[in-house]
């Protein structure tokens, strides 16, 4: 059974708490929240830090002070720390964020923020943004800003466009899915292959850094009635994050919106 104790917060392997985890007074908000594999909270989660093992269910959304861990978890809500967070293999029908996130075979319908921000085969259906430091390998995002360094290697975006201001290292050409096959300017994509930036697609505008494919695009009128559905996709896959009855669509349906075919990054369970 469950053991809710001032000092910890203990979900057996299994077991089905009915209702958040929360503390209720002073001495019992540091307290660490630990969720054994196959459990599942019928609410949200907030601990001093908070572990997850693999099979964990968690409805609501999961907050800690020092640090969050998932592992396999399924998160209903927001995860949030001023602290690290941690996860693989894990499903968060919201935003992340952190001072640290690493984030390895993961969905997350919303945004992901940090100062320190590692993607590793995963798919954002919000924008990645990062203060210091951004890395995305093998992911899919429907955009990025970074204030501070920038790694990308086989990334995709869903908006041809982003904000990278300080040092970019685009070890790979950057994939751009959303706009499906289109004819651009200067480029080898014409025989069907999705359009694709590199080094030579950033500019500088007013102090700030874009890598974009505007200047590219023969048919910008088409373009910009295509922007406009991918916004209103985004505000879809948010305002079906926000109800109380939990998500409606799938993952698939929301990169169907996006007109994204999903084996260009993982999705994990």
């Amino acid at each position: 059974m469950a053991h809710i104790e001032q000092n910890r917060a203990v979900v057996e392997s299994d077991e089905t708490f009915d209702g958040r985890i929360a503390p209720a007074e002073q001495a019992e908000i540091g307290r660490p929240v630990r969720l054994r594999d196959g459990a599942t909270i019928e609410g949200s989660v907030y601990g001093g830090t908070v572990e997850t093992e693999a099979g964990v269910t968690v409805e609501g959304s999961v907050m800690a002070d020092d640090g969050i861990e998932l592992d396999g978890t399924r998160v209903g809500g927001e995860v949030g720390t001023p602290d690290k967070v941690v996860a693989s293999d894990s499903h968060i029908d919201g935003t992340v964020t952190g001072q640290r996130v690493r984030l390895v075979d993961c969905i997350v319908r919303g945004n992901v923020v940090g100062a320190n921000v590692i993607l590793e085969d995963c798919i954002v259906l919000g924008i990645a943004t990062a203060e210091r430091r951004l890395a995305v390998e093998d992911s899919l995002c429907y955009t990025f800003r970074s204030q501070g360094e920038t790694e990308l290697r086989d990334a995709t975006l869903v908006l041809p466009q982003a904000i990278a201001d300080g040092p970019l290292d685009i070890e790979t050409p950057v994939t751009v899915a959303g706009l499906g096959n289109m004819d651009v300017t200067d480029d080898a994509e014409s025989d069907g292959r999705l359009p694709e930036m590199d080094a030579n697609d950033c500019y500088e505008q007013d102090g700030t850094t874009y890598l974009t494919l505007a200047p590219r695009i023969l048919n910008l009128e088409k373009v910009t009635g295509r922007l406009e559905e991918l916004e209103r996709a985004v505000m879809a896959a948010v305002d079906d994050t926000s109800g109380d009855g939990g998500t409606e669509m799938s993952v698939e349906d929301v990169l169907s919106l996006f007109d994204v075919d999903h084996g260009h990054a993982s999705t994990p369970g």
